[in-house]
């Protein structure tokens, strides 16, 4: 990748739909996100995503999210993104998405992944995932990240998905309080967490993980600093 060819770096770039035709979002989610975001093209498969992205000189970092256990519904393959990301490497840069409640087989499939695929980082939602950043269950997956030299990164705060539906969809808030990601960074400094927020209404609380990470990378989509700039023809991708 020829960083100084490229006018920005988008990292934060879902991959929501699978070659095989899979989406990584229930029905009734697909069409409440689809109808917050207002977006015209939600699904771009990752040779579209890829173009687009080269056409505008830009690179982005692409992942899936994986709440099998909490949602029912499969990702999109993580190997099918680091395959497009061997295929495009001008402008792919791959991140991967892992279910906090597969245990060992999670910490296996990260190791397996960086160690095959060269995948640079992880995504985790706690809200679609339904589980708390600081929950020891998920701990091990951390250490397995650290050790492998790769990123954390977790949504948190308010999130479009599930938003309209009745319920949230099931969705729950709750799991996406920045302070709990304040206590991975804290016990995982190497780890390089890092938090795209959109603050929930009525709250701004922020937790004190960037200093505390070596190296964190912090995006407020709501805000005050961004790192990058979103670019999908109007179409954010879901969060």
């Amino acid at each position: 990748m020829d960083l100084d060819a490229l006018v920005a770096i988008d990292v934060h770039t879902h991959a929501e739909v699978s070659a095989k035709g899979g989406a990584s979002l229930s029905a009734e989610l697909d069409a409440a996100a689809g109808a917050y975001f207002k977006a015209e093209h939600r699904h771009p498969t990752l040779p579209e995503i890829a173009a687009y992205y080269r056409e505008r000189r830009m690179a982005c970092v692409v992942f899936t999210v994986d709440a099998e256990s909490a949602t029912g519904t499969p990702p999109v393959p993580n190997e099918e993104i680091a395959e497009a990301a061997l295929k495009n490497p001008d402008v792919i840069i791959p991140f991967a998405g892992v279910d906090p409640y597969k245990g060992k087989a999670a910490v296996r499939q990260i190791r397996r992944l960086v160690e095959e695929f060269g995948v640079r980082g992880f995504k985790f939602h706690p809200n679609i995932q339904a589980f708390h950043p600081n929950d020891r269950m998920a701990y091990p997956l951390y250490e397995a990240i650290e050790e492998a030299g790769a990123i954390a990164v977790f949504h948190t705060g308010q999130t479009g998905i599930g938003a309209g539906a009745p319920g949230g969809g099931g969705i729950r808030l709750k799991y996406s309080n920045p302070m709990d990601v304040d206590d991975v960074a804290a016990d995982f400094p190497a780890c390089g967490s890092s938090s795209p927020t959109r603050p929930s209404p009525g709250r701004t609380r922020r937790s004190r993980w960037p200093p505390t990470s070596r190296r964190c990378t912090s995006t407020c989509r709501a805000g005050r600093r961004s790192t990058f700039r979103r670019s999908w023809s109007g179409t954010p991708t879901a969060s």
